[in-house]
């Protein structure tokens, strides 16, 4: 278990709480489920029908090929691994890992009011007064003159219905010069046991328990906001990674585009004795200038999406291995996927960390109210008292110690106290303000619920359009590349119908469609693949999808430490986890 301590109702009312949570997420599973429906359009599913993609060389080799680095090592790094670096050494992950364990601690603070208590206190007295009263002075003008030792010592405890019990052992030594005072030293001990016990108001184990199980709630509350936070971490991580793969792929395309664009040029210039005019070469020098500020940028959006990747990750083997260039080992997802929305709104209502702290507030929310409406009542309080005591002559307080178990004779009392504000108008005003916040986490469960089905809705409207996108956006790649080729095909047809020039720049024009629709295609291909995350995010299933577990473990310094793994990679996690501890 991650949490030492987990929540379980523990009384009545928690229990009906419990029920009434069941039965509003269950209704609303139902209306959601029978009332919604999702799936591809008509013009979507048109463009997503026919099969995977075909893995063309200009979209899948070159990218995965070092092409920016010139000192260093190029590092090749799946998804997979990726996610097992982030978990074991992301510094984002580790703040997040700390916010259950430390609302832990609360639990611990909260069963503290019930821990047994000693104490002791001891004090030694010495007085000098005078003294108007001829019964405490022997002499006229004698001083009244006191001497004490007194000690008092014992246990005392709260109990989970709201009882305090004391049990305390009184002893002193005293002497005195006043003439009553007789034997003139004395050695007392008494022994007492207290109790005082609440009957209405701070009365039963719910009222005096519900600290504990408002620390409980929070800390659970705390380890889903733990999941939600990371969920959305490896997402980043996720969306950064295809971001770095279409990048790449757009750095390729503009590069050739570049040397295809320099050959053309160069051949416009060539022909400037011929038949090219001056507007023309200027025009293609320009179109080349544009495509070469182009591709300084894409070098500057590698660069960026490393540096985030990096900062997300926080390996420190990027360092200490010097990897100048994180190479994307995995392809992107290139056939169609078909989610079910319905079990996708089931799984999103069961499982995403935002219910759960919702759920949690309206089970704290009911437990305040239940404690408000309790403050509200009078205090009437039971007390009773039971003890004994002896007393000798000469200070002899040890065998009054001994005396007051034999022999001595018990004294008792037992009484009621209680008290009532007029008005009660703080206690009313409490009650009324946990009612309202009752009220509004109730509201506040609902409105979770609509924004996890809003973001199952939207994500799962991602995948179902991504894909006929991508599809869509890679014919028209292919339509480009054809383009192109018939072109290049027919130079010596175009050129004698309208002139090498004039057929030059419809090769600019060319060029540039395909790697424009190419560029496309990468954009919608990765936009694919991270909304297929982006959906297990929105059920709160990626950590399951990606075998992510966690573990309490133990710091060097005896400190409770959340670990995070993937399991199918957990020896090595392990092993690069304890090498850079």
């Amino acid at each position: 278990m991650i949490i030492a301590e987990p929540y379980e109702p523990a009384s009545r009312q928690e229990r009906a709480t419990e029920q009434e949570i069941r039965r509003e997420t269950g209704s609303y599973l139902q209306g959601a489920g029978g009332s919604l429906r999702e799936q591809a359009s008509a013009l979507a599913a048109y463009f997503g029908r026919g099969g995977g993609l075909h893995r063309e060389a200009w979209w899948n080799g070159a990218i995965q090929s070092p092409i920016l680095a010139k000192s260093g090592t190029s590092l090749r790094l799946g998804l997979d691994d990726l996610y097992r670096r982030t978990l074991e050494h992301s510094n984002q992950v580790k703040v997040l890992a700390g916010i259950p364990l430390i609302r832990e601690t609360a639990i611990a603070e909260a069963e503290a009011e019930f821990d047994p208590e000693a104490y002791a206190e001891s004090r030694y007295d010495r007085s000098n007064e005078p003294s108007g009263s001829s019964i405490e002075r022997n002499e006229p003008g004698d001083l009244l003159r006191n001497r004490g030792w007194t000690f008092e010592g014992g246990l005392r405890k709260k109990t989970r219905t709201g009882a305090e019990i004391s049990l305390g052992q009184q002893l002193s030594q005293e002497s005195s010069n006043a003439q009553f005072f007789i034997p003139k030293e004395q050695g007392r001990a008494r022994a007492t046991l207290s109790v005082m016990q609440p009957l209405l108001k701070g009365a039963g184990k719910t009222y005096n328990r519900s600290p504990i199980q408002l620390a409980k709630l929070e800390t659970d509350s705390g380890y889903s906001e733990f999941i939600g936070e990371l969920e959305n971490h490896l997402m980043e991580v996720n969306r950064l990674y295809w971001q770095l793969y279409l990048a790449r792929g757009v750095l390729l395309e503009k590069r050739r585009l570049v040397e295809e664009t320099e050959e053309t040029v160069s051949e416009i210039e060539s022909r400037s004795d011929l038949d090219s005019i001056a507007s023309q070469r200027s025009r293609a020098r320009s179109a080349l200038a544009s495509r070469k500020a182009d591709l300084v940028r894409s070098e500057l959006e590698i660069k960026n999406a490393e540096s985030r990747l990096r900062t997300l990750v926080n390996d420190p083997a990027f360092v200490a291995d010097k990897v100048a260039e994180i190479i994307p080992a995995d392809l992107p997802i290139s056939t169609m996927e078909t989610p079910t929305f319905e079990k996708s709104v089931a799984e999103a209502l069961s499982l995403r960390p935002e219910i759960r702290i919702a759920e949690n507030a309206f089970r704290a929310a009911d437990l305040r109210e239940l404690v408000a409406a309790n403050e509200k009542r009078p205090a009437l309080d039971f007390v009773g008292e039971v003890g004994t005591s002896n007393l000798r002559a000469a200070g002899d307080w040890t065998g009054a110690f001994n005396d007051q178990y034999n022999g001595g004779e018990p004294t008792w009392g037992v009484g009621l106290i209680a008290s009532m504000p007029l008005g009660r108008k703080a206690e009313k005003a409490r009650h009324l303000r946990a009612q309202l916040e009752a009220r509004q986490a109730r509201d506040q469960l609902r409105a979770t619920l609509d924004e996890v089905l809003l973001d199952v809705q939207i994500a799962h409207r991602e995948v179902v359009t991504a894909w006929p996108d991508a599809r869509a956006k890679w014919e028209a790649a292919m339509a480009a590349d054809q383009e192109l080729s018939v072109l290049r095909d027919r130079r010596d047809v175009e050129t004698a119908e309208s002139g090498a020039s004039v057929y030059l720049e419809n090769l600019l024009d060319a060029q540039q469609r395909r790697a424009f629709a190419r560029e496309d295609f990468l954009t919608a291909l990765a936009t694919y693949n991270a909304a297929l995350t982006n959906l297990e995010r929105a059920k709160g299933t990626l950590l399951q999808q990606e075998n992510v577990s966690a573990r309490r473990v133990e710091d060097d310094q005896h400190l409770p430490l959340i670990k995070l793994v993937k399991d199918e990679a957990a020896l090595q996690a392990k092993a690069v986890y304890e090498s850079y501890e």
